[in-house]
């Protein structure tokens, strides 16, 4: 039975609604050890609701998808096969059920994110025809700038339509970030909750961020042969910088570029240059995988 799973939830519900009417009803028959065994109801009963609450409220966020999650960081797994990805599949098909033609949105908890440098927990959102293809691995476009959730939301909505499906995540991180975090820990998470490639995806950083960003390009290009910058993250006359590999393709929302020049330049508005990032990127990615 799963852990985010209707059924557990409403298990969990009957028994502690059962429990209450029992204590109810058995009240005035507990005899001479009336004091204990009421006091032993009564703690039953409101164990089994607060155990629904949190049955209810890790369903709806997703912090532990699996049963295995429960365990301690260190515990030692003897499964010496590979790991099996998709462990939020479960948890995005119950909430696509209410708009099976959207996007779905989710702030994501993977292992130990809370160590890495972010304003907020990191924001996943996934194509509407996840759920209808479990044998599919789809491409990742890495937002490394801030925006805000209907920034991201707008966005997201707006490059899927116009570019095809790509799993986008919202990072959050901070400029103090280093380029592991994109290179190794987010990946390897990544790969973990949902299925996604290995390879082929797309970086998207601000000017605050675009060092870090190049960074993880110089260190994963194979993982990142995509980068977009937005805003003046480089000069005009250069918007290609040469540290980047020549393998690296290249745009930039909001800077023109000189005529010639290696990068493709984004002609958008402030307020629009996200969803340009994203749609280019996007249409730069290869589609999913069977």
């Amino acid at each position: 039975m799963s852990l985010t799973g209707l059924p557990l939830l409403l298990l969990a519900a009957a028994t502690a609604a059962t429990a209450a009417v029992a204590t109810a009803r058995t009240w005035r028959h507990h005899g001479r050890w009336a004091h204990l065994t009421r006091t032993a109801a009564v703690l039953l009963t409101e164990t089994l609701a607060l155990l629904t609450a949190g049955l209810a409220v890790n369903r709806a966020a997703g912090f532990y998808p699996t049963w295995a999650d429960l365990l301690p960081a260190g515990t030692i797994h003897h499964d010496t096969g590979p790991a099996r990805p998709g462990h939020l599949d479960h948890l995005i098909t119950s909430r696509a059920g209410h708009a099976p033609d959207a996007p779905v949105s989710l702030t994501w908890h993977p292992v130990r994110w809370t160590s890495w440098p972010v304003t907020a927990a990191p924001t996943v959102v996934v194509p509407a025809d996840y759920p209808q293809h479990p044998t599919w691995r789809y491409p990742v476009i890495v937002l490394a700038g801030p925006a805000t959730p209907a920034e991201e939301n707008n966005a997201a909505h707006a490059a899927e339509d116009r570019a095809g499906p790509a799993v986008l995540v919202f990072t959050h991180l901070r400029p103090a970030a280093t380029p592991d975090i994109l290179t190794d820990a987010l990946p390897t998470s990544l790969a973990r909750d949902l299925r996604v490639t290995g390879h082929s995806w797309a970086l998207i950083a601000d000017d605050h961020l675009s060092p870090l960003a190049r960074a993880a390009v110089r260190a994963a290009p194979a993982r990142y042969p995509t980068l977009v910058l937005i805003d003046g993250t480089t000069d005009p006359a250069t918007p290609a910088p040469p540290d980047l590999p020549a393998t690296e393709t290249v745009a930039v929302a909001g800077v023109p570029t000189p005529p010639g020049t290696p990068a493709t330049h984004l002609d958008a508005p402030p307020d629009g240059r996200l969803t340009a990032a994203l749609t280019w990127a996007c249409q730069q990615t290869p589609p999913p995988l069977s």
